[in-house]
């Protein structure tokens, strides 16, 4: 059978706490709510530190990241790299991302052809083909980089 405290016990229980709250004379409570505030107000300037710590850190993240995601400066139209970079299947934004605007566009039902020359050339300098809006043929009069793609 289980004991159940006594109702003796439990008065007993509630007149030592009360007592004891009782027996704290208004200085010591003072004083023991000053040693709180004085142990919250070091808590509080550590987190600061800390805070001050992780804000420092994220910039310098941030910083990181953003130089990371800087546009690459990509090669231009009349250099070896930009023609070596464009694939067959690229899309026209593609292309342009990475030689440029054209010159000019010839556009004939789902075929562009992008003219790259230079604005005061007469002669062709490099011209890409798309169909469907995919890279076909790459042609530049300087150095041929890609043949026509075969059906």
């Amino acid at each position: 059978m289980p004991r159940r405290p006594s109702i003796v016990a439990m008065v007993f229980v509630h007149l030592v706490a009360i007592y004891s709250l009782l027996g704290q004379s208004p200085e010591s409570r003072v004083e023991s709510t000053a040693t709180e505030i004085a142990q919250l107000r070091r808590t509080v300037a550590d987190q600061e530190r800390r805070l001050a710590a992780l804000e420092r850190t994220v910039r310098t993240l941030q910083t990181t990241v953003l130089a990371a995601n800087r546009r690459v400066v990509t090669p231009a139209w009349n250099s070896v790299d930009g023609w070596a970079a464009i694939r067959m299947g690229m899309s026209r934004v593609q292309v342009e991302e990475i030689l440029g605007e054209p010159r000019t566009v010839d556009s004939v039902m789902d075929r562009q052809t992008l003219t790259y020359k230079a604005a005061n050339a007469t002669e062709i300098t490099g011209t890409v083909i798309i169909i469907d809006d995919r890279v076909y043929e790459v042609n530049s009069p300087r150095f041929r980089v890609h043949l026509p793609l075969e059906k």
